[in-house]
């Protein structure tokens, strides 16, 4: 009877241990910790400030205009007229919570437009307004893949490094990718099917074993957008079922390094443990 009593507490004493050491998740946001105040930059009325009710919670913004950032103070520039939707989603260890609210611009100011990536990816608006980029097919390390977090080798596709033309046939030398900067405006012009990942084959009927991979029938994905985001590490997303270059499933692309006629992206992989990476220049 005193085994059995002794060997009850045992089992009770652990069970509350267990639900002492058990993490338990916080609340999650309320509306009022998403709410958000806005006004225009005293410096320029196409400057909007925004401030977030809760500054102790994490913040991502998207400000309807082609970026993103993150933090409880920003501030965004808006080159054109016009009404905006801007959505703030703040996180808590509990859960996430968003609120949007709308801006009207009354006037266009163009010299805000001068942010060298948008220069650099578009022509600037003393280009022709948009620039079309494709994969440097010819060039030795034009595709790859890495570890994913990187090695203390840094950025590069340490695991295999694409020679000219290795993919040739496969569906993604005749890519063509156009960053538009009116409206952030994107095309992807795929001139009739797409390289994606094995594993993602079943995602596209008609797809087909090519080379390691599959190529699969696509349409083109015309008048998409893109937006960019600038923190420590600069990135480019493409809204929708538009994306640049070999498909892993994700939209988002870390911008590596970028001059007029060459941009050189890192992306993940859907499910982990890879980096990707592209080079393209101008076409």
């Amino acid at each position: 009877m005193k085994m059995k009593l002794l060997f009850s507490a045992c089992i009770l004493t652990m069970l509350v241990a267990c639900k002492k050491d058990n993490p338990q998740l916080g609340d999650a946001p309320t509306l009022a910790d998403a709410s958000f105040t806005y006004t225009a930059s005293a410096s320029n009325a196409n400057i909007i400030e925004f401030t977030a009710n809760n500054p102790n919670l994490q913040c991502l913004w998207d400000f309807g205009n082609g970026t993103k950032a993150k933090g409880p103070s920003v501030s965004s520039p808006y080159p054109y007229a016009g009404t905006y939707t801007v959505k703030l989603t703040v996180f808590a260890s509990g859960g996430s919570r968003s609120t949007s609210q709308q801006i009207t611009i009354a006037q266009d100011n163009l010299g805000l437009l001068n942010n060298p990536i948008f220069i650099m990816l578009t022509g600037g608006v003393n280009g022709p307004g948009y620039k079309t980029w494709v994969i440097d097919s010819t060039a030795d390390g034009h595709m790859g893949v890495g570890p994913d977090p990187v090695s203390a080798l840094g950025n590069i596709p340490e695991w295999w490094s694409a020679g000219p033309l290795d993919k040739a046939g496969a569906g993604l030398y005749d890519d063509k990718y156009v960053f538009h900067l009116n409206g952030f405006k994107f095309d992807m012009i795929n001139n009739g099917d797409v390289y994606v990942h094995n594993s993602l084959a079943t995602n596209f009927p008609g797809s087909f074993q090519n080379l390691g991979d599959f190529t699969a029938p696509y349409t083109n994905q015309m008048d998409e957008s893109w937006t960019l985001l600038e923190t420590v590490d600069t990135t480019i997303t493409i809204s929708n079922n538009a994306f640049i270059g070999f498909y892993t499933g994700v939209h988002t692309y870390r911008i590596l390094d970028i001059t007029d006629s060459t941009l050189s992206l890192q992306y993940k992989h859907h499910a982990g443990g890879l980096n990707w990476y592209l080079r393209l220049k101008t076409e």
